[in-house]
């Protein structure tokens, strides 16, 4: 008895998308070892130095997390458009 796997469709625009989120994520890795290195706890800061990088660091995760939301909503409709198509026979 031979099965048939039908496979859905997906146009190569919604690729480059998907690739195109992932870059927007990847942009983020080198910035986010700094927000990792303040909260790791394993050096000791003066209150001045602590006040400096907290407020550097309070903005840096806004603007993360206002992209992050912005490319999570992008991602999840570019998925639902893949899960709309149908399915190549």
């Amino acid at each position: 008895m031979s099965k048939e796997q039908n496979l859905k469709a997906v146009p190569y625009q919604d690729i480059l998308d998907v690739r195109s989120e992932l870059i927007k994520l990847r942009s983020w890795q080198k910035s986010l070892v700094y927000l990792d290195e303040f909260f790791d706890g394993k050096v000791t800061r003066n209150k001045k130095d602590m006040r400096m990088r907290y407020y550097s660091c309070q903005q840096l995760y806004q603007v993360f997390s206002g992209d992050f939301e912005e490319v999570l909503k992008e991602s999840e409709e570019i998925v639902a458009r893949m899960v709309q198509r149908g399915k190549v026979q």
